[in-house]
């Protein structure tokens, strides 16, 4: 292949300025090596326990959704503080929570991955309110009923 011919800006027009072709780079550039670090968990293993007996007693196992807005009721609790200061305090709270003292099913895997994503979403907000709900109750179609005034 023939030298690249460029015209030299600000010289005369007959003069012309022969450029060698510019080497391909062949290596890939070097980055740095990233390390994923795990994130810890901010809450304890007492909270998420009380959360997964809680969904464990009050909701449907296939009702994801009715077990994600529960977990918010809970945590949006702790944060009003009228309820309690903590999870397990607001869990047990006498005739608050009938499905904490007792579960009317297994606890399932998807109970621990709701109430973990539901404690990250609390913990990395700063533990401000996930919603405006403090209140549920039973509803139709296996679904609870979610409010934010009792």
């Amino acid at each position: 292949m023939a030298p690249l011919l460029l015209t030299a800006c600000g010289t005369d027009a007959g003069s012309q300025t022969v450029l060698p072709k510019p080497e391909m780079a062949t290596s890939q550039p070097e980055y740095p090596e990233v390390k994923e670090t795990p994130v810890q968990n901010v809450w304890t293993d007492e909270e998420l326990e009380a959360m997964v007996l809680t969904l464990a007693g009050e909701c449907y196992d296939d009702k994801e959704h009715d077990k994600r807005l529960v977990c918010e009721v809970i945590l949006n609790r702790v944060s009003d503080g009228r309820f309690g200061d903590s999870v397990l305090e607001v869990v047990s709270a006498p005739n608050q929570f009938s499905g904490y003292w007792e579960q009317s099913r297994e606890i399932t895997e998807n109970d621990y991955d709701v109430a973990t994503e539901a404690l990250e979403d609390w913990y990395g907000s700063g533990c401000e309110a996930l919603s405006d709900y403090l209140f549920f109750v039973a509803g139709d179609n296996r679904e609870n009923v979610f409010r934010c005034e009792y």
